[in-house]
């Protein structure tokens, strides 16, 4: 199978499998496909056949099926550094598409009830796995600036909290890429996990999702986690993770006091702020007053659906198992204690 797409890209695209990035976007910068067309391609052909296996084996599910086969084709074929623009607009542009399009079954009124039950829960945990993070950080002789990363991205939201905050806490690329690898390995974890610790629970989807919501530490494995146990609990683990994204504004704005800096060079409070969530809030707005067709939002919510397999292909397709085992035993052990502190402090509050 692997061997297949391998073929197909080749054929399509004749892409160098030896050549770096800047060489294949020169030799083919006549090209009519834009540069994402290749990532986006293989993307979309993983996550077709995630979407066939998950109908054949609900019990594993589609988006499972899309995080190792992306994994495994990562970790087993050269793949050229052309797709990453693929994979990066995945990542962040048609995730924040499908939490958008999620909006359409949701109503205002749903977003309130939720966001009421599970903003302290967001609170404490935030808080409680920063300071956790950073304490153990210490005991094991970490650098502060690394302990700092691993903990924000565990607390608040990923990736994107470790971009936002690394100009902040003066981070090298090495200590981010740390945090990053860390960050990837423990979502894999969880996604596996919670859905199994949830039935063995009898958690209901309102529970599970502010769960999955409060306590996985990306956004887009927080609602695949959701969406894995079911589409209520999809639902509710989005609006509580992006409730959760909003905590990044203050960390950001705290974290100078804390490391006694006066100058805030290197954060980006626009950037960091997740604009998207207007958009998600209009289209909820939209749905509440009955103003989108019901063909409409079926198309939107199946679309989503599948743009969140295509997603988590994309996770999948990031995951190097090199960069893991570089990592060594002390941040892992640190990513350990910090994903462990999340998701039992947010279940503790929840149960």
């Amino acid at each position: 199978m692997v061997h297949a797409i391998q073929e197909i890209v080749l054929y399509l695209y004749m892409v160098d499998f030896n050549k770096g990035a800047n060489e294949q976007h020169d030799k083919y910068k006549g090209s009519i496909l834009p540069r994402e067309a290749w990532g986006l391609f293989i993307i979309l052909l993983i996550s077709l056949l995630s979407r066939g296996l998950g109908i054949l084996f609900p019990l594993i599910g589609s988006l499972l099926f899309a995080i190792l086969i992306g994994a495994i084709l990562q970790n087993t074929i050269k793949l050229p550094k052309a797709f990453d623009p693929g994979i990066q607009f995945t990542l962040k542009v048609l995730l924040k598409v499908a939490i958008v399009f999620l909006g359409v079954g949701l109503s205002l009124y749903d977003i309130l009830h939720i966001g009421q039950k599970a903003l302290w829960v967001i609170f404490f945990s935030v808080t409680i796995g920063i300071s956790v993070t950073y304490v153990v950080g210490k005991w094991l002789r970490i650098d502060k600036r690394l302990s700092l990363l691993i903990g924000i991205g565990t607390s608040i939201c990923g990736a994107t909290a470790i971009s936002a905050v690394k100009g902040i806490v003066g981070a090298k690329e090495d200590e981010t890429a740390y945090a990053l690898s860390t960050i990837v390995f423990f979502n894999l974890i969880s996604f596996v996990t919670y859905p199994i610790i949830g039935q063995l629970l009898h958690m209901s989807d309102l529970s599970f999702g502010i769960w999955a919501g409060t306590a996985v530490h990306d956004t887009s494995s927080a609602v695949a986690v959701g969406y894995a146990y079911g589409d209520e609990a999809g639902e509710v683990a989005t609006t509580v993770k992006l409730a959760r994204t909003l905590f990044l504004i203050p960390v950001m704005f705290i974290l100078p006091f804390i490391l006694r800096k006066k100058s805030t060079k290197g954060a980006h409070y626009k950037k960091a702020f997740p604009w998207f969530i207007f958009l998600f809030l209009a289209v909820s707005l939209l749905h509440t007053f009955g103003l989108i067709p019901m063909t409409m939002e079926s198309y939107l919510k199946s679309s989503s659906k599948f743009m969140i397999i295509m997603v988590m292909t994309a996770v999948g397709l990031q995951v190097k198992g090199k960069d893991i085992i570089r990592l060594g035993i002390k941040p892992l052990l640190t990513g350990l204690i910090a994903s462990i502190t999340c998701t039992v402090i947010s279940l503790l509050l929840i149960l």
